[in-house]
């Protein structure tokens, strides 16, 4: 692929020598350098022609074989990607190229931007003759040029057979090891690599690549981004617990940090997918109405809850008890949702489901709807579990009498990890869900105990809530009100 490249610097005199007068030698410069390109033929948000940011430049312009950015959140590396996507489409014909994520969600937004930039760009669309979005995004260009979008799958299985001569891999850090080792081997001789990650705490191969002396390594924390405010800087503080905290240092900072664990492994969770099941999912806002399903499956029912209002969204799970497997029945996502409004969209699915056991994340959001529920009757009293993360469990007994105490938040996620290796949960195909199951780290803290990195995990915390409904009730301590409640674990 390297002699399909034009060198950016020392060329006019060259092309001078074979015959190109002025203007076809500024012709060639302005495609050489990608700058000048993407000014030329790339458009931002506003419209008007992208401008590089003197941070982007040395990367942008960049001819390593071997390219590694470990960059904080919101500073162009998407950007950045596209215009080699499409510089590439112009300035490398007969070749491919192979954009490469681990999750769905990941690839969507990327590969249907450059779908919008292909297609609605006058000078490009001329040029397309193919393009398919199922089963992997395809683009094929009258110079022959090809263009692939594909996701890792089940141990890397969608990389086998692919013989690219540019591999552009994006969000790296989520990738699995097997992963890697499939798309290693499809990179052509002499091809390029050019690895894009923001850092998790894991040393994976992400971080060790970032590691690698023989590849240009690029750090572009956010704050580079000329949009990133100080009260942009303080927001992330408070979200993150902290500017030494582990969230920032990644996500804002682009660096690794303390050493962080995976909390699952993700090859245990894409076993636990039906690749053909149908996700049933409710998204609604305020305003919206909702009915619960009808016609469903005879079994026992657990509902999981995680509750946000303001700035977070609310997150239901439903289970069908289907020993030795849980199946997920129904997802439902509530944005800017008020706790009246939560309560009755709870009883709504009770009434249909007519739920075993409810399990409640009882933050100060699930704490308010828990009351609510909890007042209509000794019933919801007995069902309605509203569970304290950071309190003590009591989940059994010792030989020598004593209760085994665990903490809450830690037994709820062994139950998780213990069904996904033993792939007796059932999931159907969920981006959402993947990617928070792939990104869910903890670290261990000075006095041995596990700290779950703060992010992006309201599924998680709805399918813990559920799992632990569902020990309650099938192995846990039974009861026939809230006397008869063990301490600690903070219901009503």
């Amino acid at each position: 692929m390297s002699q399909t490249v034009i060198p950016p610097d020392g060329v006019q005199a060259l092309l001078e020598k074979r015959g190109l007068d002025k203007e076809a030698c500024a012709r060639w410069l302005g495609l050489a350098r990608r700058e000048c390109f993407a000014r030329d033929f790339i458009t931002g948000r506003d419209g008007r022609p992208w401008q590089a940011r003197p941070y982007q430049r040395d990367s942008l312009e960049s001819r390593a074989l071997r390219k590694v950015h470990c960059d904080g959140r919101d500073v162009g590396k998407t950007a950045e990607i596209e215009i080699m996507a499409c510089w590439a489409m112009v300035a490398c014909p007969d070749t491919e190229m192979l954009v490469a994520t681990q999750c769905e969600n990941h690839l969507f937004p990327l590969m249907n931007r450059l779908a919008r930039r292909f297609q609605l760009n006058p000078a490009f669309a001329p040029s397309l003759v193919e393009m398919r979005r199922s089963p992997s995004w395809h683009f094929r260009f009258s110079n022959n040029f090809v263009l692939w979008g594909r996701i890792a799958g089940l141990r890397g299985v969608n990389f086998q057979g692919m013989h690219a001569d540019w591999q552009i891999v994006d969000e790296a850090q989520e990738m699995t090891e097997t992963a890697w080792g499939e798309l290693y081997q499809a990179l052509n001789g002499g091809g390029r690599r050019w690895v894009y990650g923001v850092p998790n705490g894991l040393r994976n191969s992400f971080y060790r690549m970032t590691q690698m002396s023989d590849a240009e390594q690029y750090n572009w924390p956010s704050s580079l981004n000329p949009d990133f405010t100080p009260e942009k800087d303080a927001e992330l503080a408070r979200l993150y617990g902290g500017r030494t905290s582990p969230g920032y240092v990644h996500r804002v900072l682009g660096q690794h940090g303390e050493p962080c664990h995976a909390v699952f492994s993700l090859e245990d969770y894409l076993a636990c997918v039906e690749t053909g099941m149908p996700l049933s999912l409710h998204v609604l806002k305020e305003e919206d109405s909702f009915e619960a399903p009808a016609d469903l499956l005879p079994g026992s029912y657990y509902l999981g809850c995680d509750l946000g209002y303001a700035r977070d969204p609310s997150e239901f799970v439903v289970y069908r008890d289907a020993p030795p497997h849980l199946i997920l029945a129904l997802r439902v996502r509530l944005e800017g949702v008020n706790y009246a409004r939560q309560a009755e969209i709870i009883r709504t699915l009770d009434r249909a489901f007519r739920f075993r056991a409810i399990g409640i994340d009882a933050g100060n959001n699930g704490r308010a709807v828990a009351h609510m529920l909890m007042a209509a009757g000794r019933d919801w009293c007995a069902r309605v579990h509203a569970i304290e993360f950071g309190a003590m469990l009591d989940v059994d007994v010792m030989p020598d009498g004593r209760p085994a105490r665990r903490r809450a938040k830690e037994f709820m996620t062994q139950l998780l990890q213990r069904r996904l290796s033993e792939r007796t949960l059932v999931l159907p195909p969920d981006p959402d869900r993947e990617t928070q199951y792939a990104a869910h780290t903890y670290t261990v803290n000075s006095q041995g105990n596990i700290v779950y990195d703060k992010g992006d995990d309201h599924i998680i915390d709805a399918d813990r809530c559920a799992l632990m409904a569902h020990f309650l009730d099938t192995r846990g301590p039974r009861r026939a009100g809230p006397a008869a409640l063990p301490v600690g674990v903070g219901w009503f």
